[in-house]
């Protein structure tokens, strides 16, 4: 292996994922044809971190980017950092908080086309991005039994110019 490879190898990807909950439900989206892998999945906030961003004010960001919810209707409820090696042998970094939301009300970009709230063990029925189980297990979102899925939308975003 030449020296670039091995640097390659040892590189750490670094990205930021958002656990909305309100009242015991999770916020899951629909990864859109438009994203570049996983799409039709269904997964949490994310996004990349850039260098010398603080994870959380990225992870605020990606919420009010992707979901339409500001901060000051989130309440954070933990944060971890979980190091994990993709299926490709890829490393990553996840900055990953969750977050209870005072609203359910979702405006999605181009990166979702749907999204509901459900409980966290209603997710065997949908698709879902590899390692959302992984996440949930950390901020112990135990499987839950009860209501069904909650679809709070299923037709695709309206462009913000059309919303003014």
């Amino acid at each position: 292996m030449t020296g670039a490879a091995a640097l390659a190898d040892r590189r750490v990807f670094e990205v930021v994922a958002a656990v909305v909950t309100r009242g015991g439900r999770l916020c899951v989206l629909r990864r859109s044809p438009y994203v570049s892998s996983d799409a039709g999945r269904w997964h949490c906030i994310t996004g990349f971190l850039p260098r010398r961003e603080s994870p959380l004010r990225q992870a605020l960001c990606e919420i009010h980017e992707e979901a339409g919810i500001d901060g000051d209707r989130l309440e954070m409820r933990g944060t971890k950092v979980i190091d994990q090696v993709g299926r490709d042998g890829k490393r990553w970094r996840i900055h990953a908080f969750h977050f209870e939301s005072s609203t359910e009300q979702v405006q999605l970009n181009w990166e979702h086309d749907a999204v509901m709230w459900t409980l966290p063990g209603e997710l065997d029925a949908v698709p879902t991005v590899s390692w959302l189980g992984d996440l949930l297990a950390e901020f112990s979102l135990q499987a839950c039994h009860g209501s069904s899925l909650h679809h709070a939308r299923d037709e695709a975003p309206v462009p913000a110019a059309l919303n003014a």
